[in-house]
């Protein structure tokens, strides 16, 4: 499902969609449609330009729908950043990217793993709150070396099994780690996992 204000971008972009071998379920010109549509789909790509939605009520919207959101936008500021990261959202993009590189993002949050925009990333956590290297390191040294090997994996955007693969583990044994990171970072989410990962220096983001 497609959310642009926009009517010749979204028009547009299922188009290239379709040609693709997507099924474009939906597409609405008003995030709220989000909420209202009632196509079933997997991936809601939703426009989080300005002016600002309801960040956290489109997101729960899509969540009630057992959907998984990538949030497409043009903002740059960290503030709108942070907001669309806090909300829950499964995938941040930049708007500026390629329809190779969006499409791309797309394939990756349906095969279960995450698209995390490194440069939006990094604007989004931007300014570092007071003590953050004092942060940064009592946080390092609350997690294991498999926590922190989990958390680098969070933040290049792997997806569960893609980490038991890559770390020899099972994919259970996956989960319980990644759970065990979000409640020592104090997050609700990866997406939220990998901003605080950045934010405090633990981790690079990879471009």
């Amino acid at each position: 499902m497609l959310c642009d204000a926009y009517r010749l971008f979204a028009e547009a972009f299922a188009s290239a969609l379709r040609q693709r071998g997507h099924d474009v379920v939906d597409v609405s010109f008003d995030p709220r449609g989000l909420a209202e549509s009632g196509g079933k789909a997997d991936i809601c790509v939703v426009d989080f330009g300005p002016p600002t939605p309801d960040l956290a009520a489109l997101a729960d919207a899509a969540n009630r729908r057992g959907a998984k959101v990538l949030a497409l936008t043009t903002e740059q500021d960290a503030a709108p950043l942070h907001a669309l990261i806090t909300a829950g959202v499964d995938g941040l993009m930049s708007k500026r990217r390629t329809l190779e590189e969006i499409v791309a993002a797309i394939e990756r949050l349906h095969a279960g793993a995450g698209y995390y925009d490194p440069v939006l990333v990094r604007h989004a956590v931007t300014t570092r709150r007071p003590g953050t290297e004092s942060a940064a390191g009592r946080l390092t040294g609350a997690l294991t070396p498999r926590e922190l090997e989990v958390l680098r994996q969070l933040v290049s955007g792997a997806s569960t099994g893609g980490m038991a693969a890559a770390m020899g583990i099972s994919v259970t044994t996956v989960r319980s780690h990644t759970q065990a990171v979000l409640n020592k970072l104090g997050v609700n989410s990866r997406l939220q996992a990998a901003a605080c990962a950045v934010s405090h220096g633990l981790v690079e983001p990879t471009v």
